[in-house]
């Protein structure tokens, strides 16, 4: 049985990248900060903070020395403007969305090659559609995206795929309001499905997914300058 190691796969997004790798078949150890205590099979939850590097070494001798699919999934969002932020804020999205990712790795690169297996790095769209009180979310989110390039042609001819995905909106959470337009956690989860599914000398190592249909702006031709 292959194995999954997934950061922050307790709810949401990272839930739904779960559930579809248990239906492909593999086995899949979680790294989340909390733990649900889920009873599902062929499913390992580890409390690890992958924000702390001593706690990711704490637990690596607790997975598999073959890993043939990592996501890096883990992340969290504090919006505000760059005045008005708190510093604590900016530096655990730092220590989380990017030195996480890169502790995360760092560690376990090796269970990876062990398996010439796939490592699946989830971003945003914000990489690139900024906005603003996103300093903190966009910004490690354009470095994450670098990390994955960097180490994309490190490891590559070492029969190890590194694809970033650049993700648009997602509803992985109930807000309350209609919202089926989004992604749904289940559907990206079946984009990497497809990618690692394809013969290994076939890469992709960037992949743009977003709604087919989101919500439209109102405004028609050059009235929708006003609003750049």
């Amino acid at each position: 049985m292959k194995t999954a190691l997934i950061t922050g796969c307790n709810r949401g997004l990272g839930a739904g990248i779960r559930n579809i790798l248990l239906k492909q078949g593999y086995k899949v150890i979680g790294l989340n900060r909390t733990v649900s205590n889920e009873k599902i099979e062929n499913y390992t939850e580890i409390q690890c903070d992958v924000s702390k590097y001593e706690s990711i070494q704490n637990i690596k001798n607790m997975v598999n020395k073959k890993i043939d699919v990592l996501v890096i999934n883990a992340g969290i969002r504090r919006f505000q403007k760059i005045e008005n932020m708190q510093v604590e804020d900016w530096n655990n999205s730092v220590k989380t969305n990017l030195n996480g990712a890169f502790y995360v790795l760092n560690t376990f690169i090796k269970n990876v090659k062990n398996a010439k297996g796939d490592i699946v790095i989830v971003g945003s769209h914000s990489e690139k559609y900024t906005f603003g009180e996103g300093g903190a979310y966009c910004s490690t989110k354009l470095a994450l995206r670098g990390l994955a390039e960097c180490l994309r042609e490190e490891v590559r001819y070492e029969d190890v795929r590194v694809s970033y995905l650049s993700i648009g909106s997602i509803k992985n959470r109930d807000h309350g309001i209609y919202e089926e337009w989004k992604l749904m956690p289940e559907e990206v989860g079946m984009a990497i499905v497809n990618i690692i599914k394809l013969p290994k000398k076939v890469y992709i190592p960037y992949l743009d997914i977003r709604p087919l249909q989101p919500l439209k702006d109102k405004k028609k031709g050059i009235e929708r300058l006003q609003y750049v």
